[in-house]
């Protein structure tokens, strides 16, 4: 008998879970559900999904129309994720570098089309669109070549980790300058370099 392949877990995760967070997890739902289980969340989730998320998907052929926004807290720390995927800056910002269960973390940055909430509503549906499609181009582009994704986040984790390597020197030296030992007998100081901090990586 032929072993089926277990799916791989996916998490969108933006502020509200209204917009951005919900048309991609239908997206990735509709084109590859075979190969993922796919859900989303919010930091600060609303009441419902935006109603011209529900129509810009529905134009393309996907009913999102039973997506409910959730919290973050209703997955983390009771289910794992191969990823987590960020959608949206103010989300990007506030959340930790890790989480607990989560494999991979991308960040796919979608301008915000809830902004200006006064626009007609027609201009906001056409905001929507164009975020829509986006994203859809932004999943394919990763479904097709998966690897290009994983080479990216691997090198930015590597220059976070050099960032951060850089930091910790810039501040072991600035302690060892300001740690001068008192003058010797002929009037030398003795100068003894602070011992750097260790980084994680």
């Amino acid at each position: 008998m032929e072993q089926k392949t277990r799916k791989r877990k996916v998490l969108f995760l933006c502020t509200q879970n209204s917009a951005r967070s919900q048309m991609a997890e239908g997206f990735l739902r509709h084109l590859a559900g075979d190969r993922f289980e796919v859900y989303s969340a919010g930091l600060e989730a609303t009441d419902e999904a935006h109603p011209c998320a529900v129509q810009a998907m529905r134009e393309v052929g996907i009913d999102i129309s039973d997506q409910r926004p959730k919290g973050l807290s209703t997955y983390m720390g009771k289910m794992g994720f191969n990823y987590l995927i960020i959608v949206c800056a103010r989300a990007e910002e506030r959340c930790p570098k890790t989480f607990p269960g989560v494999g991979t973390t991308f960040s796919w940055i979608f301008e915000d089309p809830r902004s200006d909430e006064s626009l007609p509503y027609d201009t906001m549906l056409e905001r929507f669109r164009k975020v829509r499609d986006e994203i859809e181009l932004r999943i394919k582009a990763w479904l097709e070549r998966p690897e290009d994704e994983l080479k990216k986040h691997k090198e930015e984790r590597e220059r976070e980790r050099r960032e951060r390597l850089e930091t910790a020197r810039r501040e072991a030296t600035d302690r060892g300058a300001s740690f001068v030992g008192a003058p010797a007998a002929g009037g030398t100081a003795a100068r003894y370099p602070a011992r750097p901090t260790a980084c994680v990586s």
